[in-house]
């Protein structure tokens, strides 16, 4: 038996989650995945706790869910990806990374990634960044020269992440097994309704309080409404915060920026009523509105560059079967980082270690106020692994 990693979301996990982790049950392989907390690359809280997400993923075929921390977790796509690969490569003992992908070629996404990190095309791409388009809209069209197979793999956002996954694991000199599960049903971010429907017409309908629909394609999940998470809760404290750092020139250094985009922001925070409005007022031609929301919440929550394509220094564990249970076991004479169940734990690791597990403790207790009924604080502290 193999064990197979996976670097997931799962906001919310739903029914082509569980055909991805069937696919893989299916060759009689066990499953780690390390799943994104509370924030997520969206750059958006996650619709339900982490808690509930990782419960949803063990009770529906994985065996092991580990925390995918804040600054990773909302983060590029490029540094989203290492951190994820960074922590199955340290837990020692996952033997392939498994990925949902549109193409459903294995090949072609080796290819792809083979090309997105050779010189030539780091020489074309450099030439081609000051053409004023988004990063991403600029690499497919660079790509398009060794040929329009490899625009369309960048066209697509889970080909995308695939392609980052191998190279993130070029970059950590991980030499491991790659595997793809074509998608099925709705496409990214779709709101038809299909076999399998996307995670974003989910998200709505949850927040529309639509049980009944949601049921249908939340596999093992317990929606408790008490328990649904709207950035618009917390959208004033949000504003208000920005405006003070703005006013005390704390914009510097925030994940992610770069040509002085510092600047355009504090004279948004300045104007901005609602977070949509300082979306749009931030947006520009190169800054998509995933990459100003990441942005925006990074100033919010202080996350600065100094995480960015750093290995996450330990393993949370959030939740094991029994055979979850035997990997971490495995795991302990083989992982090359501290592996984490008590928060007790965290008081022996080192300098960054405490950098990154106060970052999520402050993100889960900010996330914790977006929730229809505010939680209190600590809720880090007193996480219960979940045991199947």
């Amino acid at each position: 038996m193999q064990n197979i990693g996976i670097i997931a979301e799962f906001n919310p996990f739903h029914t082509g989650h569980k055909y991805l982790l069937d696919s893989i049950k299916a060759k009689n392989n066990a499953i780690t995945v390390v799943m994104s907390g509370n924030f997520v690359q969206r750059g958006q809280t996650a619709i339900l706790p982490k808690s509930a997400r990782a419960a949803a993923a063990i009770k529906s075929g994985a065996d092991l869910v580990i925390d995918l921390p804040t600054p990773w977790a909302m983060s590029t796509a490029q540094n989203f990806a290492f951190g994820g690969v960074s922590i199955l490569k340290n837990l020692g003992n996952v033997d392939g990374i498994c990925f949902g992908s549109e193409c459903g070629d294995i090949d072609l996404l080796k290819s792809t990634a083979a090309i997105l990190k050779s010189k030539e095309f780091s020489q074309e791409l450099t030439a081609n960044l000051e053409s004023g388009e988004t990063f991403a809209k600029i690499r497919s069209n660079t790509i398009k020269q060794w040929g329009e197979s490899y625009e369309e793999v960048l066209l697509n956002p889970n080909d995308t992440l695939a392609c980052e996954y191998i190279f993130a694991a070029d970059r950590l000199n991980f030499n491991t097994n790659f595997s793809c599960v074509k998608r099925i049903g709705a496409a990214h971010d779709s709101l038809e309704q299909a076999s399998h429907v996307s995670a974003t017409l989910l998200r709505k309908s949850i927040l529309e309080n639509d049980l009944t629909f949601t049921e249908q394609f939340m596999p093992n999940s317990h929606i408790d409404f008490n328990k649904v998470s709207d950035i618009k809760n917390i959208e004033k404290a949000i504003l208000a915060d920005l405006r003070i750092k703005a006013t005390n020139g704390q914009l510097k250094n925030i994940a992610d920026s770069s040509e002085g985009i510092e600047n355009r922001l504090k004279t948004a925070i300045m104007k901005a009523g609602s977070l949509d409005e300082l979306y749009d007022l931030v947006k520009t031609k190169r800054y998509t509105h995933a990459r100003v929301r990441r942005l925006v919440l990074s100033a919010f929550l202080g996350i600065d560059n100094s995480f960015a394509f750093r290995e996450v220094p330990y393993i949370r564990v959030l939740g094991f079967t029994k055979m979850g249970e035997q990997i971490l076991k495995d795991a302990k004479a083989k992982c090359k980082v501290p592996i984490i169940t008590t928060a007790s734990q965290v008081k022996s690791l080192d300098e960054f270690s405490q950098k990154v597990w106060q970052k999520d403790c402050d993100a889960t207790d900010i996330f914790s106020l977006s929730l229809t009924v505010p939680q209190s604080c600590g809720n880090e502290y007193y996480h219960k692994i979940i045991k199947e």
